[in-house]
């Protein structure tokens, strides 16, 4: 047995000038006075290294401190990581902590749901501060007491200087303070009825004003100029404002514009229209706020919260409910790298939820990253290593986990995009339009609130090609496009703001520097299309008058996928089952794979106040293998039955023919024969067997031309000729006999047809995934949450058995 490797002796100082005091797998620590293996234990260099942040940055003297503190003796007593007293003396007397630290060794955004034994200990303490960090960020809150309690997140943690002095802490707690998610909502909700009250301004109309208000608030931050979105700046503005023509307010909103001009989200005349006392009354709610610091997850949640709850009534159209989102981009399984666009996209909620499901797969990787830097660089040191070579260990650690951290920035310190891994998914990857001006800018403002991913939302018509969402481009695309509306023929390209298309210089080389050859070539079709109907852009669309929206968009979102990527789209179940949309159904399944049909229970958007019922509808569009087997199943399957349906069509002419020509009728046959004598006969001609382009696939078309007369004609064929015309037209049944056999011969086109489609579906089988949940997590009142029942994640564990066993790749 190897006899156990001595640690050195106490260090003279708690800390080092930087980072701990470490040897080998062993971190000082001081409150314990001892050395602590940390090889299985990273949460306790998270945890030192925080005790060194109080100790040196917030100056506690380490005797005001301890570490892995519990309230009482005994297995469930919660525990704290650091608890920091007032005095030592108050830690002695043990009297209530001021300040609990709990941290944790993973990276990445707080979520505050792993830190619930640090909390336990802070409100069972009677603590007023807890902080929640990991290796990456931190999270303070001001906690208050009693039943329920309620966690204030603020800035920053208070120092030795200041945690007994009263007046300073409250400045510090109400210094510039992030928002919570109680506060969010709360204060929105304030600014709605203010407009409300002062304008009279509906749901919507308050909704959009809020949303620009909070731009410009947002565009004031990022610019650094915190002083100007304030009641103080305000009253003094009209000293230097002489401008008479806008007031200052409008001019604000005017500079905000310019800033997000290249993202098509405000039109030129758009304006605030409050007054000047309205505007200074929302800011003055809203300025002691920063959005900026706030944690994404808080501003986020909060937000989409205070949407549903305060204008899901009103704005119902454009939500779709969380937990079949949530639902719906599991099965779509969004991988770093893909793009992605909903070309309806309401308030923003499916790219959202993609936005976060890809960061976690990349914050997962760099945490696993993370963790082989660290492996790597300390196994190129040996053992017996000294404190300066184990000091230059801890630096290049440092410096290289740093680094990596970087990957998880989505934005640059000015706010435009971070050439990182995040940045790279929040403004390259992620694209979304919609026609509704307020819905495109909640859809923005929603991103912004969830960490920054809005680069590529626009306010555009989503069946037309605008800036970086083209045909062909994406690997996902994941929609519920509007119900109800209809594209009609007097929808032109370009004939609204909301579906021109730019075309200038500048524009040009902007976006071709952005997106490349393929868009140039998109967006010349497009240019070449103005004037022209929206209906003419599609197949399903350029044979009809007008098409409902849903199936318009069904085609789009085909038509903007890559060859094999994956559609997520909710449909009115009348396009699944209805027999009047069965060609719509044939048409879909000769461009792409079925890959899953959830059917939604009644109530799922009863809160929006539509009626109808929907399924979300799974699909995978043909690479062009795929779609090279198709056209095969489709030769093979007219080859096929071909052998069946010539010798009836060859049957039903036989059998037809006297019927056509004579109608058995003796006259005729007196006649026909005098001029077969003649060397003239009358002849059904051979049908023609045509393959139209049609919308749907079909069979070869068969046409039948009238009979005909064959052979020389004489004086005497052509007096006889006349004399069965004459004869002819007197027989009634002889003209229906001719109109009977084309409608055989059509009839058995489409039992051709049919029996094409039948040979075609069994030998182009394949699986496909089929559900109807009971209950997606929503009332029909709209409410979500923990207690309300949800079906979806049984179905999306079946989904993945059934996906790993049926499909392969990006599929499953």
């Amino acid at each position: 047995m190897a006899a156990r490797r001595t640690t050195p002796s106490a260090p003279s100082t708690p800390f080092p000038d930087e980072g701990l005091h470490q040897y080998d797998n062993w971190v000082w620590v001081p409150l314990r006075d001892s050395w602590v293996d940390v090889t299985h234990k990273p949460e306790e260099v998270v945890r030192q290294h925080w005790i060194r942040n109080l100790h040196v940055n917030g100056e506690f003297r380490l005797d005001q401190m301890d570490q892995e503190r519990r309230t009482h003796s005994g297995r469930r007593s919660p525990r704290a990581d650091i608890v920091v007293w007032r005095s030592a003396a108050d830690k002695q007397a043990g009297r209530e902590p001021a300040l609990v630290v709990e941290t944790k060794a993973d990276g990445g955004p707080i979520r505050p749901m792993d830190f619930w034994q640090g909390e336990s200990y802070a409100r069972a303490a009677g603590a007023r501060f807890l902080v929640q960090a990991n290796a990456d960020n931190r999270m303070v809150y001001e906690l208050t007491k009693g039943l329920p309690g309620r966690a204030r997140q603020i800035n920053d943690w208070p120092k030795a200087a200041e945690i007994n002095d009263e007046r300073t802490l409250e400045q510090l707690v109400n210094r510039l303070e992030v928002f919570d998610r109680e506060q969010f909502q709360r204060v929105l909700f304030e600014c709605h009825s203010l407009l409300r009250d002062n304008h009279a301004m509906t749901p919507d109309r308050a909704f959009d004003t809020i949303s620009k208000v909070l731009f410009i608030k947002l565009h004031i931050e990022r610019s650094g100029t915190h002083a100007t979105f304030t009641t103080n700046y305000l009253d003094k503005a009209s000293e230097y404002h002489h401008n008479r023509s806008i007031s200052h307010h409008e001019s604000m909103f005017e500079d905000t514009k310019a800033e997000y001009k290249s993202d098509d989200l405000f039109a030129e005349d758009d304006r605030l229209e409050i007054s000047p006392d309205t505007f200074r009354e929302l800011v003055g709610k809203l300025e002691r706020f920063n959005l900026s610091k706030t944690g994404e997850d808080v501003r986020g949640i909060a937000f989409e919260k205070f949407l549903g709850r305060t204008f899901r009534g009103e704005l119902g159209q454009f939500f779709t409910p969380r937990p079949v989102v949530d639902f719906i981009i599991d099965v779509l399984n969004p991988k770093e790298g893909d793009v992605i666009c909903d070309p309806a996209a309401g308030s923003g909620g499916f790219l959202i939820r993609v936005f976060d499901h890809v960061r976690e797969q990349i914050i997962s990787d760099i945490s696993s990253k993370r963790q082989k830097i660290i492996d790597d660089i300390t196994a190129e040191y040996p053992d017996d290593a000294d404190d300066s070579v184990l000091d230059e260990r801890d630096r290049r650690i440092e410096k290289a986990v740093d680094e990596l951290n970087q990957e998880l920035a989505p934005t640059a310190p000015g706010g435009g995009r971070a050439d990182t891994r995040v940045g790279n998914l929040a403004w390259q990857c992620i694209y979304g339009t919609d026609k509704e001006p307020r819905a495109a800018r909640t859809a923005k403002m929603n991103m912004i609130m969830h960490g920054d991913g809005h680069g590529g939302i626009h306010w555009h018509d989503g069946l037309v090609d605008m800036n970086g969402i083209f045909e062909g481009r994406f690997n996902v695309v994941v929609t519920n496009p509007p119900f109800g509306a209809v594209v009609t023929s007097s929808q032109r390209i370009g004939s609204t703001s909301e579906t021109d298309v730019p075309d200038d210089h500048d524009y040009r080389q902007r976006q071709q520097r952005r997106y490349g050859k393929e868009w140039a070539k998109a967006h010349q079709r497009v240019v070449d299309a103005r004037g022209q109907k929206i209906l003419d852009q599609f197949d399903i669309g350029k044979v009809a008058n007008s098409r409902k929206t849903e199936q318009m968009f069904l085609e789009r979102c085909l038509r903007l996928l890559k060859p094999g990527g994956r559609l997520g789209i909710v449909l009115p179940n009348g396009n699944l089952n209805a027999s009047s949309q069965a060609w719509l159904r044939r048409w879909a399944e000769g461009k792409a794979f079925l890959r899953a049909v959830i059917a939604l229970p009644p109530e799922t958007f009863k809160f929006s106040g539509a009626s109808v019922t929907a399924s979300v509808v799974f699909m995978q569009k043909f690479t062009e293998y795929d779609a090279q087997r198709w056209e095969k199943c489709w030769e093979d399957a007219l080859e096929e039955t071909e052998s069946e349906f010539a010798p009836r069509r060859n049957a039903l002419l036989d059998g037809s023919r006297n019927e056509v020509l004579h109608g058995n009728d003796p006259e005729l046959q007196v006649l026909l024969g005098q001029l077969a004598d003649l060397g003239v006969t009358r002849v059904l001609p051979e049908p023609t067997r045509i393959q139209k382009d049609s919308l749907v696939r079909s069979g070869p078309t068969t046409t039948l031309a009238s009979p005909s007369w064959k052979g020389s004609a004489s004086a005497d064929a052509r007096e006889l000729r006349k004399k069965y015309t004459e004869r002819a037209a007197k027989i009634p049944g002889l003209k229906k006999s001719l109109t009977d056999l084309r409608a055989a011969l059509k009839d058995l086109d489409e039992q051709q047809t049919t029996a094409m489609w039948k040979y075609v579906r069994e030998v182009f089988d394949y699986p496909v995934f089929m559900a109807m949940p009971t209950a997606v997590g929503i009332t029909a009142t709209g409410e979500t949450g923990e207690n309300v029942p949800n079906d979806l994640p049984e179905i999306f564990t079946a989904w993945r058995q059934f996906a790993n066993e049926h499909l392969c790749g990006d599929s499953a």
